[in-house]
């Protein structure tokens, strides 16, 4: 994770953020030991940096959990990045029913690096809907809206991009070639099918989308042991189209966020 041979990089630094990055990705309290096996940092280092969130107010102690869990302190590092993503508040009413047609859960996703940030998420109304959580990170290589981001970047941004994803995913053992077949599926395509490549029984369809020179995806992720593949290709992917096509259309103006429902965008299509 360190990297020593940049001598600008501080490893304190770091190291202080890896412990807040592992607390928001497991979403509930860990104590020093399941910090020190997440961040592959000494347990004496763990200590320390634990300690020191606690004193700037970033971490506080459960007694009943006998672990640390995040505070509210730290949504003030976020809101800035929020407030100023115009494309959030238009996106936010049609992520809500675009979930509230589909059942499924619904998130915005922006490029962070080698991975893939969700910055808001509509939880789906269906018992097997997959529960994900703003903030929330993915690798771009394994995720639906990663490769969806990478789809809709011009030709070069895409080969330079893509090349590192390889290296990176190469480094740590992945798939390349399942990763290439489907950024050029999702290229030509214009949308991204992805099941069972982050996680055994977990997939997604997703779509990019630039905001202000920001690449963007709106993403559905789905339990492949109850949604088909027909039914991703059909019924979700036609939603999903029609939701973006709503959400281009507000972006340049031309409609309003209250136009429609995905659905009555479909029929307007026809």
């Amino acid at each position: 994770m360190m990297q020593r041979e940049d001598r600008q990089f501080v490893d304190a630094f770091a190291r202080g953020l890896a412990i807040l990055e592992a607390l928001s990705r497991e979403q509930r309290p860990l104590n020093n030991g399941e910090l020190s096996r997440a961040t592959g940092l000494p347990p004496s280092t763990v200590s320390r940096l634990t300690h020191t969130a606690m004193a700037l107010g970033y971490l506080r102690f459960s007694q009943s959990k006998r672990a640390y869990e995040l505070t509210p302190k730290n949504l003030t590092l976020g809101y800035p990045v929020l407030a100023g993503m115009t494309l959030l508040d238009r996106a936010r009413p049609l992520l809500k029913q675009l979930s509230e047609e589909t059942g499924e859960t619904v998130g915005l996703v922006i490029r962070d690096g080698l991975h893939v940030t969700f910055v808001e998420v509509v939880q789906g109304s269906e018992l097997v809907a997959v529960r994900l959580a703003t903030g929330g990170r993915l690798p771009i290589a394994v995720s639906a809206a990663g490769i969806a981001i990478l789809a809709a970047m011009p030709d070069r941004d895409r080969r330079i991009l893509a090349t590192r994803v390889r290296a990176h995913l190469a480094k740590r053992g992945g798939n390349v070639e399942t990763f290439n077949a489907k950024l050029v599926e999702a290229t030509e395509l214009g949308i991204c099918f992805i099941r069972d490549a982050w996680r055994r029984g977990i997939g997604g369809i997703a779509m990019g989308l630039e905001n202000n020179g920001e690449m963007a995806a709106i993403t559905i992720p789905i339990a492949t042991g109850s949604v088909s593949e027909m039914d991703m290709h059909g019924r979700l992917a036609d939603a999903l189209r029609a939701t973006i096509d709503l959400l281009r259309g507000t972006a340049g103006g031309a409609h309003s966020v209250q136009t429609g429902t995905p659905s009555e965008a479909r029929r307007r299509s026809h």
